[in-house]
């Protein structure tokens, strides 16, 4: 039985943070590659529709009637990293409860955003060119997507557990150890949303200043 694989130790000093963490990750990274494969997918999708001419960002602004981000030029760099770690936040949190609409609402998520992201930086890429996006993604990225993927596969893993739980081949759906290695596992991941949002506002806007200013200017000058 699966309940037993995973060695349901008692959360306590006998399975410190490190080895909960291990055995979370173990349990969990199938499902985290399945969120990262689905957003791998929205992004082909994303850039598939730029290249039939269909630039998303102008498509869902004009029919909300308004910017779909918006302005946060005023804002420092403290406030611009406390609104992107509260709206990552958001995201991460909704990819975790998606497990009660049957994953349905983290699969879209995940799907969602990698359309826009693919579309948006196809859009940029052909304007300022793929460097921009590697620049502009990259350092924040690899901080952020990971973080997002794992809580999408939080919540794939506990519609399956719910699923083996119906299906008669698992006692429980929760127990003390997977509750306690899985919110190991959430802490970690938000703790790299929260380096991520401050390298999006402190870092990054640096880098394109530094290595972009030319091709910004020329971009903005463009009639």
């Amino acid at each position: 039985m699966d309940t037993q694989t995973r060695g349901e130790r008692p959360p306590s000093g006998s399975y410190p943070p490190r080895a909960a963490l291990a055995d979370a990750w173990d349990e969990h990274r199938r499902y985290v590659g399945f969120a990262a494969g689905l957003f791998a997918v929205g992004i082909l999708i994303g850039i598939a529709l730029m290249a039939a001419g269909y630039n998303l960002l102008e498509i869902i602004q004009e029919a909300l009637g308004q910017p779909l981000f918006p302005d946060i030029s005023g804002q420092s760099r403290a406030e611009l990293a406390q609104f992107l770690l509260l709206n990552n936040s958001r995201a991460f949190i909704l990819s975790i409860l998606g497990a009660l609409t049957l994953g349905l609402l983290t699969a879209w998520a995940m799907l969602f955003n990698g359309v826009i992201v693919g579309n948006i930086g196809a859009y940029i890429a052909s304007e300022v060119g793929i460097g921009y996006i590697v620049v502009g993604l990259l350092p924040h990225g690899i901080f952020e997507l990971p973080a997002l993927f794992v809580a999408a596969g939080v919540g794939f893993r506990l519609l399956y557990r719910a699923g083996q739980r119906v299906r008669g081949s698992r006692d429980a759906i929760f127990t003390k150890a997977y509750v306690y290695r899985t919110a190991v596992l959430v802490l970690a991941a938000w703790l790299l949303l929260l380096v991520a949002a401050l390298v999006e506002a402190f870092v990054t806007p640096a880098l394109l200043e530094t290595l972009f200013a030319g091709q910004l200017e020329g971009a903005s000058a463009a009639p």
